[in-house]
Parts: structure tokens; sequence; C-alpha cells
């Protein structure tokens, strides 16, 4: 692919992620902008991967109608997002080869729900403690962030472990002429 066709599927791919992201604003710890730069890094490789989930969530985050995110809160969306698309790219050789739905390839399902469980718990623990540390907060509020934050992050891992062990394989079986492309 010439870099001018992997920048312009990069555009498109940045600007399915922020939908994404806004699409899904109103309900609580429910989101698919992780899904989506984790399926760009698949396509795209994990530099360009980094790349999406950067920009994407750079976007997503400054234009968000909820209002501009502290900047602590800022760089750890924006580093976990992007972590989030390196992990697609690197997962990208591991996960074309794989018939998903299948009795005998149930694995993969659970590989990919354990991603999603093991990226949204940095994401949330990166964004849970940017602000409080960056506020001065002692390590007794700390502590108590992390605490009361405990019921929306359990949410969030439980919709993205089912997202990435059921969403992304179905996506993965019906986008077959981009695995190979980039």
């Amino acid at each position: 692919m010439k870099p001018i066709q992997k920048m312009t599927r990069s555009a498109f791919l940045i600007a399915v992620c922020v939908v994404l992201g806004y699409i899904f604003m109103p309900i609580p710890n429910v989101e698919m902008i992780t899904a989506g730069i984790f399926l760009s890094g698949i396509w795209m490789g994990p530099k360009y991967g980094m790349f999406i989930g950067f920009i994407a969530e750079a976007i997503y985050s400054l234009f968000n109608p909820m209002g501009f995110p502290p900047p602590p809160l800022l760089v750890s969306q924006v580093a976990a997002m992007s972590l989030v698309g390196l992990t697609g790219g690197l997962f990208r050789n591991l996960l074309t080869k794989y018939r998903f739905f299948s009795r005998s390839h149930w694995i993969e399902h659970v590989l990919l729900g354990l991603t999603g469980i093991v990226l949204t718990v940095i994401f949330d623990i990166l964004t849970t403690l940017s602000f409080p540390i960056a506020a001065g907060f002692n390590l007794k509020q700390i502590y108590m962030a992390m605490v009361l934050g405990i019921p929306f992050t359990v949410v969030h891992i439980t919709v993205n472990c089912l997202i990435f062990a059921i969403l992304i394989p179905a996506f993965l079986i019906r986008t077959k002429s981009w695995r190979f492309e980039c």
C-alpha cells in the first residue's frame, strides 16, 4: 500500500474511532473507541495503530462536549489509547490466522477478552490516578479515589471484555480484505 493510501485509511479510521467514542458517550463506561483503535492497529500495523490511537483519542478528548480534560488526564488518555493501537498492531499476525466462531477456536475469543481486560485496566488505572496525583492528593485520598471508582471500572472492564471477545472477531471475519494490504 502506498503512503498516501495508508494516510487516507488512517484518517478514515481516526474519524470512525472518534465517532464511536461520541455515539456511546451517554452510556457510562460503555464505549467502542478502544475496540475501534485496537482494530485499527490490527488493520494498519503497530506504528499506524499507535498513531491512530494517539490522534483519535486526542480529538475525542479535546473536543468532548462534556468538557476539556485536565492536562494530566488528557496525557493519560492519549498514552493509553496509543498503547491500545500498538497492541492491536502487535496482535495483527496472530489474529489474522484464526477462524473465529468455531468450536475448536474458542481460545482466540478468550485471548481477545483477556486483552480487552488488560488494556481497559491499564486505561482505567492511568486515567483514575492522573488527576489525584496531579492535584497533589495524599496516598489516602488517592486510595479512596481508586476504591470509589471500582464500580465504574468493573462495568468498563466487563463491557470491553465482551466487546473484544465477541465483536472484534465478528469485524475481523467481515473485513478480510483489510487484513493483508498494509
